[in-house]
């Protein structure tokens, strides 16, 4: 019976996940379940020992399956190998996403990070906080630049080495854009051009304020958002015929569906050349050097190789990780090259 009952955890998380993966929800606790769901395999560790140590058959069989559920449908990158040298007609090139919460990463604490990645380009997002300045140094160090506002969510940027020949802060009226939550660049790099999209949607929201999470989670104003920049994205592809790379906060897990209206088409860079699982977003009250959640991305469009990406979740004063990759520009992307 003991075999039985703790048997019924494994068996209903692989139910759980099953009808994640069959019906997945974009309201409710459900859609809150899919958001954590690879937490609630954390438990079966505690189970391991029993079934190692006792003969309960029925919790080894269950555990085996949950592990081969989770492996199967939350498994880590393990990008190995290297890519090979650049062609001539190829320009390669750094980038870098942060979100510095509200500021409170100091503009010492953003200089010290450029100067170790040296980034080519900067993508910024929540920059604007009560006491953020921004400074000579980064202006010298990044000489074409395009900054948003408090009414870009707020505080987005976008820092470039190379010069920027247009950029533009996309303008949306539906009801569900609360501000601007986008900008772009169109970057000359080297002979090439790049289309550089810096997003940041709406997190996830309640109902009402009287409102339980766990019953009035709503990912709606969201996922409306990010069905819009895919929209843009797709546009500026079309217009411009560049490369392009999407990054940002995305306030999105991979296990939603709204990750997979923005990845659709596009290639995620951590899934492509990552290690690990990503995460790269933890509670900013808990300081810890580790990410919690994959919500920070780069994604690319065909004209883009991913050569390498990383994660660094050391605290420097933001909730987020430092994300930092690596590119290479390939030949459509010529200036003049029609």
């Amino acid at each position: 019976m003991l075999d039985g009952l703790l048997a019924l955890y494994p068996v209903g998380l692989i139910g759980l996940t099953l009808v994640a993966l069959i019906a997945p929800q974009r309201t409710g606790l459900m859609a809150l379940t899919q958001v954590f769901a690879h937490f609630l395999f954390l438990p079966l560790l505690l189970l391991l020992p029993l079934a190692v140590l006792v003969r309960l058959s029925f919790l080894r069989l269950a555990l085996g399956a949950a592990l081969a559920v989770f492996l199967i449908v939350y498994p880590p990158a393990f990008h190995v190998g290297s890519a090979p040298p650049p062609a001539t007609t190829e320009a390669q090139v750094r980038i870098m996403t942060w979100n510095l919460f509200y500021g409170r990463v100091s503009p010492e604490q953003l200089q010290a990070q450029l100067e170790a990645y040296q980034p080519d380009i900067l993508l910024v997002q929540e920059m604007l906080g009560e006491d953020f300045v921004v400074t000579e140094w980064l202006t010298t160090q990044y000489p074409y630049h395009f900054i948003g506002s408090y009414t870009t969510a707020p505080g987005m940027a976008i820092f470039s080495r190379y010069p920027i020949i247009e950029a533009s802060v996309p303008q949306f009226t539906e009801a569900h854009w609360d501000m601007p939550r986008i900008i772009w660049a169109r970057l000359g790099i080297e002979g090439h051009t790049l289309s550089v999209v810096n997003a940041h949607p709406i997190p996830p929201r309640t109902f009402g304020t009287n409102c339980a999470v766990w019953r009035c989670y709503n990912q709606g104003p969201r996922d409306a958002q990010i069905v819009d920049l895919r929209r843009f994205v797709d546009e500026i592809r079309a217009q411009t015929g560049d490369p392009l790379i999407l990054g940002g906060d995305m306030n999105v897990t991979e296990r939603e569906e709204a990750y997979f209206d923005l990845a659709h088409g596009l290639v995620d860079v951590h899934r492509a050349v990552g290690r690990g699982f990503g995460a790269s977003w933890r509670p900013g009250t808990l300081q810890v050097p580790f990410g919690l959640l994959r919500i920070d991305y780069f994604f690319t469009a065909p004209g883009v190789r991913p050569l390498k990406v990383s994660t660094d979740c050391q605290w420097y004063g933001s909730d987020h990780c430092v994300l930092v990759g690596d590119f290479r520009v390939e030949e459509q992307g010529l200036i003049g090259k029609p």
